[in-house]
């Protein structure tokens, strides 16, 4: 047979991958030899990689300030993944591991991937440009097996924030990091992985991930995570008497009666929703964007990959993007959540640099095909209402008095569609539309994949939360979380668009009470904008600008309304005090 190693080469093969191991525990002063580490770099090197682009660069690190300054950045980050973990014996068994030896290893290596423009395309990265970091871990995992094989550690350290890495490293724009490793002579290798060996996962049957011709549509394994707590749906009433109070002052303004049109029931919503009169303008506004990705985009279904989710939270927080000006402008808190990214967010600017908020709260990265299976589990849909629901609570402790719904997730245009169908009976030809600009044929397309999904699921108006399960987005989850926790709070809050108005149907499924506390912002011009404000009771939303962009755009301007709507009611003169003769007594 050509290329026949024979039994012994292809058992030493076996051998080195079955006993490599993640190394935390090195000799302390142990070197490693200059010819040994060029076998291993030289290993490395030679791993395949798409378009033979060799996009991978080894900075080796000595010098042990600059490995103490990394190494306070783990510690940083690892503080803030135990709070991750449930309070008790799970956060003190994460806390009792070693998980790195950035000091006392022989040397610190940090893989990197070149991903600066060339002159010419990489051949094979058209459909997956991502390809070019996937070379770059098949280099890290030629390195890893080398180094068993000379009796060499290798520990991976992700618990450390790229941007310090760059920063220490002198990483110039478009190389990224990709791996950060501490090598050297290790204390021992383990039989077993160490979190095998002390039970905090079992390793996963070879058999279970192995699937015919397509991916079984429940996955066969699955995280240990405990159950999430139920969202606590209780929501007082509307205060109708505050309400009436506010209109009733409406009249006695120095204006013609009516003259303010809408902006006068805005300002008597407000004092309802809030549960008093007189009330202060909103001065504490605060915008959420959950940002998620769709397993649906695998069907052809947007005009973007869902690599642009991951891309447009980094612009959020350098402050490039629509949503960002908006709120600057209006004084609007901004906080960006990943409650469910696919995609990598290595690259995201540095905590100093950031215009926005950032939370890392991820419920699952990204959700499944629901053509083909559930979005999510019904605990994935619960951690993500959870998550929205005790942001809510936060902000109204904090002195929010008024909240808004963004998002950002490619493909969460059709999972709203398939939530609007499902709960409210909507037909998919009539709630499906171009998302991002996509063309008619692919709006037939997207119609046909709701319909099979709403085939497959047989979801149930009575049963929402399995909706959203079976269709729903992580971002969609959340920001029904928000709703439910800011009107339980009495904090109103702004439904952004189309997206959000999804969330606002799933919401008030779960507690029609929640509808009194919602804002529709605008109506989108999505297709099923329409059909949407009918099954949230038919309220005309405050304006139509033809905005289709998400983001929270249109609840940031709306939000302005309120507080205009709010500011004229408190601060105009009566005709009593104004000196103005009212028509009525003149």
């Amino acid at each position: 047979m050509i290329g026949d190693f024979g039994e012994e080469a292809r058992r030493a093969i076996y051998d080195v991958i079955a006993r490599r191991r993640d190394i935390r525990h090195f000799r302390a002063g142990a070197p490693l030899d200059d010819d040994t580490l060029r076998r291993i770099l030289g290993a490395a090197h030679q791993a395949p990689s798409v378009g033979y682009s060799q996009p991978w660069d080894f900075v080796v690190v000595r010098d042990a300030a600059r490995r103490a300054r990394i190494r306070d950045s783990f510690l940083r980050v690892r503080a803030a993944e135990a709070a991750r973990f449930p309070a008790g014996e799970r956060r003190e068994k994460y806390l009792a591991y070693k998980l790195e030896g950035i000091v006392e290893s022989a040397l610190n290596l940090c893989v990197t991937v070149d991903l600066r423009p060339a002159d010419e395309a990489v051949l094979g990265t058209t459909a997956q440009p991502e390809s070019l970091r996937w070379s770059a871990c098949c280099a890290v995992q030629n390195l890893w097996l080398a180094a068993r094989a000379e009796g060499i550690g290798v520990g991976w350290v992700s618990i450390v924030e790229p941007a310090v890495l760059r920063r220490e490293l002198g990483l110039p724009p478009g190389i990224e990091p990709v791996a950060y490793l501490c090598l050297g002579e290790p204390v021992e290798f383990r039989d077993r992985p160490l979190l095998e060996e002390t039970g905090w996962r079992a390793r996963r049957p070879v058999e279970e991930a192995i699937h015919a011709e397509q991916f079984r549509s429940a996955p066969p394994f699955a995280v240990i995570r405990p159950s999430p707590p139920p969202v606590d749906c209780a929501v007082p009433p509307f205060d109708r008497a505050s309400a009436t109070a506010a209109m009733e002052h409406q009249a006695r303004l120095s204006k013609p009666q009516g003259a303010l049109g809408r902006l006068e029931a805005l300002a008597a919503w407000y004092a309802g929703a809030r549960g008093r009169f007189p009330v202060e303008p909103p001065a504490h506004i605060e915008l959420y964007v959950f940002a998620g990705d769709h397993g649906v985009v695998e069907e052809g279904v947007s005009a973007y990959s869902s690599a642009v989710t991951a891309a447009m939270v980094g612009n959020f927080l350098a402050g490039g993007a629509a949503v960002n000006q908006l709120a600057a402008a209006a004084g609007v808190a901004l906080t960006v959540v990943d409650v469910g990214v696919a995609g990598d967010l290595s690259s995201l600017p540095p905590p100093a640099e950031r215009r926005a908020r950032y939370l890392a709260a991820k419920v699952r990265a990204g959700t499944a095909r629901l053509s083909h299976e559930p979005a999510m589990s019904r605990d994935d849909a619960s951690a993500a209402l959870h998550l929205g629901h005790t942001l809510a609570r936060r902000a109204a402790a904090a002195g929010c008095d008024l909240l808004c719904a963004g998002e950002m997730g490619i493909g969460n245009s059709t999972a709203a569609a398939a939530l609007l169908c499902a709960l409210a009976g909507v037909a998919p030809v009539e709630a499906v539309g171009s998302g991002t600009g996509v063309g008619s044929d692919i709006v037939t397309h997207k119609a046909r994949l709701v319909a099979a999904a709403l085939a497959r699921h047989s979801a149930r108006r009575d049963d929402p939360l399995g909706a959203l399960a079976a269709f729903g987005g992580l971002e969609i989850a959340a920001m029904a979380g928000l709703m439910l926790g800011g009107a339980g709070a009495r904090v109103p809050v702004v439904v952004d668009g189309f997206i959000s108005g999804a969330a606002a149907l799933v919401a008030c499924a779960l507690e029609p009470a929640t509808r009194d506390y919602l804002l529709l912002s605008h109506r989108s011009a999505e297709r099923g904008a329409a059909a949407l404000v009918r099954a949230l009771g038919g309220a005309t939303p405050l304006f139509d600008l033809g905005l289709r962009l998400g983001e929270g755009t249109g609840a940031v301007l709306a939000a302005e309304l309120v507080r205009h709507a709010v500011r004229l009611q408190r601060g105009m003169a009566r005709f009593s005090t104004a000196g103005v003769p009212d028509r009525a007594t003149s």
